[in-house]
């Protein structure tokens, strides 16, 4: 039981910690994350030991992260005597870097599956990640006004890029809009649920990240949705002639535009200038109005890297190697490095091939699936985590399209987080 509430306690500490050093984007953050997983997966081996057997939550999202790993595994073996390179992976030393990567999120995975698994270790866990996202959010709104406090180098609190603190944030929304919809707190948790989710939606619209209004607009539509079921089975539950349709249209869509009207404030609050900025730039995006030794936008990225995949339609480049390889296909001046493809699908296909394709369309599908399956529970507090963990999952996944959140260390944990709440079949708390 010591054993238990210790690794209970340090996966919350690792939600909490891992985003302040700058997202854990650096050699030297990312490394210490890994370094504390496994700590983390030793006390849980010793647990085993001592105990006599191994308790470990079965879910099916781990076997596609264990395919990956095996992906990686694949791509670093030795495949040829000479040649410019001996293996798939145009740089075996980064991929096998990622290996350790994906090893190590999936032991924090089951982790999290199997030790934050009873209604009390749920709510919160959910509890951490919502003041978590509502600090960062305020920090970083307060950066804007007096000018950089804890992270000298970070604009948006603990992050440098815009995105990926919008990306953080608008899965911290889809928490709180899960406890919003969901009815299960008391009148003035609600006004706290509803100050966070306000928080969290301010320092979206002060990042100006056009992916992540995108994002946040399409999570408040889910969460609208996703309650539609939630409203039949509680009027079904009181009322045995059934619910009323035109009642639950109406609470849905008063949902989704206070929701709205909620992205619209805190766009007021802190400042529309620079988000107005962004998108009057995508026009320029779109049209070619540059000699393309000049060009650098998310167009001539994504167009780079479907030659790069059609190259390489297999088994990829190289989890990790994508930055080496792109330079083949660059058609820009290279004034401007890039190392991602600014899209986490394709970049999954050009490091991975088809096959990593298809093992990130099976997770998004056994996610959703079990997710929607794990939702039809009639506690109404697992539900409500389950609603909202899976609406920050397809916030992110949303914001996919246009960015690579998941290549960020705090936000691919925050992910997997979700993803495990959002899945685990939960119990309920044992004395």
């Amino acid at each position: 039981m010591i054993f238990e509430k210790f690794i209970f306690y340090a996966l919350l500490a690792l939600l909490a910690l891992t985003p302040l050093p700058y997202g854990a984007v650096e050699v030297w953050s990312t490394a210490l994350w890994e370094i504390c997983v496994f700590a983390v997966t030793l006390i849980w081996a010793a647990q085993a030991a001592i105990e006599g057997r191994l308790k470990i939550a079965t879910n099916p999202l781990a076997l596609p992260l264990i395919a990956l790993l095996g992906v990686a595994v694949v791509q670093i073996l030795p495949m040829a005597s000479g040649g410019e390179r001996r293996t798939i992976s145009y740089d075996a030393y980064v991929t096998s870097q990622a290996a350790i990567k994906i090893f190590a999120s999936i032991c924090f995975f089951l982790l999290i599956a199997t030790f934050v698994r009873d209604d009390n270790r749920r709510y919160l866990a959910g509890a951490v990640i919502i003041a978590m996202c509502v600090l960062i959010a305020l920090v970083g709104i307060g950066q804007s006004y007096i000018g950089k406090m804890l992270w000298q180098r970070g604009s948006y609190g603990p992050f440098v890029n815009r995105n990926h603190f919008a990306g953080f944030l608008e899965m911290g929304v889809g928490l709180a809009g899960g406890l919003i919809i969901g009815r299960v707190v008391k009148q003035l948790m609600l006004a706290i649920c509803a100050s966070c989710a306000l928080a969290m939606c301010a320092g979206v619209a002060l990042s100006a990240s056009r992916g992540g209004i995108l994002a946040l607009a399409a999570e408040i539509v889910f969460l609208a949705i996703i309650a539609i079921p939630n409203f039949i089975s509680s009027r079904k539950s009181k009322d045995s002639l059934g619910p009323s349709r035109a009642g639950i249209l109406l609470r849905s869509a008063a949902a989704m535009l206070l929701g709205f009207a909620a992205l619209g404030g805190a766009t007021l609050l802190v400042g529309s200038e620079g988000l107005i900025q962004n998108i009057s730039q995508t026009e320029g995006e779109i049209v070619d109005e540059v000699p393309p030794s000049e060009r650098f936008s998310r167009r001539e990225i994504w167009s780079a890297t479907s030659r790069l995949i059609k190259d390489h339609p297999y088994i990829g480049v190289g989890l990790g190697a994508f930055q080496f390889v792109y330079t083949r296909y660059d058609q820009s001046s290279g004034a401007q490095r890039v190392e991602q493809s600014h899209n986490d699908y394709l970049q999954i296909v050009a490091d991975a091939g088809l096959v990593g394709g298809l093992i990130a369309l099976a997770f998004l599908i056994l996610l959703f699936a079990r997710g929607f399956s794990a939702a039809q529970t009639r506690n109404l507090e697992s539900r409500a985590i389950t609603m909202g963990a899976l609406a920050g999952c397809f916030a992110i996944a949303v914001h996919s399209f246009v960015e690579f959140n998941l290549q960020i260390t705090s936000n691919a944990q925050l992910f997997l987080a979700l993803a495990a709440l959002a899945t685990s079949k939960h119990k309920h708390h044992e004395e």
